[in-house]
């Protein structure tokens, strides 16, 4: 009973490696490039300029702590 099992562990654990290899054979295929944008020497690119915002800047963060003090007063 024992190398029964040892042999079907055996085939399960082949076919699952078989399945992982086979789903990552087409992993190395590069998707193709885009052709590169054509530039004529007497034209200058347009100047994009980012919109401006007005708006204030909000802080990153900030941190508060407050604690109350007790005393004990023992006699």
């Amino acid at each position: 009973m024992k190398t029964l099992r040892q042999i079907i562990f055996t085939f399960v654990a082949v076919a699952g490696l078989a399945m992982a290899v086979s789903a990552q054979k087409n992993d190395q295929q590069k998707p193709p490039k885009d052709p590169p944008p054509v530039i004529n020497p007497g034209q200058k690119p347009p100047k994009e300029r980012p919109p401006r915002e007005d708006k204030p800047k909000k802080p990153g963060m900030s941190f508060f702590v407050a604690a109350k003090r007790q005393d004990l007063d023992a006699a």
